[in-house]
């Protein structure tokens, strides 16, 4: 089993693990400022590409834990980073509501509606039939197709959201392509990143979450330490019927001070 004690940086997963909607989980953020005390780095990485990496600063602090710039790191940051790497100067048709053009444009990334050089689907909240079919027709002609995750579903309140992965089956099933690459958690893109930007290795990095199939599968694909929260959507039963199985389990994210 890899060792949590080796970790350096704890990456976390937001909305099941460190808060439910507006509400910090018990004992969360002090746990999280304790690890900072011991001299450990905190990132918060979420799948969600419908705000942009500031929104969740503001809404950290907001909710009572100091979060600083370089804690946070999203999908949509991610799928920028990487075309700037592999498709500079491209532009883009980006199927993404205002808050993920705005990380776009703030990235220097162009930004248009026809064409285009590369197509891009987040999860887009603003999205109109027209957008899409115009997607697709991009997608059939055969330009690289970039997906900033893969969730089908985003949690709310009285029914849960369509996410990008049910627009990605709507253009499978519409011309037969999925994406080239997909930038969020489990695949690997975003854990090479996370290791490049806080320059670590895999060892020392810990991913933190509520989802066995995103955040304990990322870990476990990007050779992370896996901690699964039971605080979120995962409950006992559910891991005991998984073939996911995290390197540790704890009830919430304050129980982690007990591992180190």
């Amino acid at each position: 089993m890899k060792n949590i004690k080796d970790v350096e940086l704890f990456v976390f997963d937001l909305d099941g693990t460190v808060y439910i909607g507006d509400k910090e989980i018990e004992g969360s953020f002090a746990a999280i400022n304790k690890l900072r005390e011991m001299g450990k780095r905190i990132c918060f990485f979420t799948n969600n590409s419908s705000r942009m990496h500031t929104d969740y600063i503001a809404r950290l602090n907001k909710l009572g834990l100091r979060t600083y710039s370089d804690e946070i790191y999203t999908s949509g940051q991610v799928t920028c980073e990487y075309i700037l790497d592999n498709y500079r100067g491209a532009k883009v048709f980006l199927l993404g509501n205002q808050r993920l053009q705005a990380e776009f444009e703030l990235y220097g990334i162009e930004l248009v509606d026809h064409d285009p050089d590369i197509c891009v689907i987040g999860f887009d909240t603003s999205l109109t039939y027209q957008k899409l079919y115009d997607f697709c027709k991009y997608v059939k002609a055969g330009l690289p197709y970039i997906s900033t995750h893969p969730d089908f579903f985003c949690p709310a309140p009285d029914c849960p959201m369509p996410d990008v992965g049910a627009l990605m089956e709507a253009v499978r099933l519409t011309v037969g392509r999925t994406p080239d690459v997909i930038m969020g958690k489990p695949h690997k893109t975003a854990g090479e990143r996370l290791a490049k930007k806080y320059n670590l290795s895999a060892r020392k990095i810990a991913m933190v979450g509520d989802r066995l199939y995103t955040d304990v599968a990322f870990g476990k694909n990007c050779n992370f330490v896996s901690v699964l929260v039971l605080s979120g959507e995962t409950d006992r039963d559910m891991l005991a019927s998984s073939k996911i199985k995290p390197d540790y389990v704890v009830d919430k994210v304050r129980d982690i001070l007990s591992l180190l």
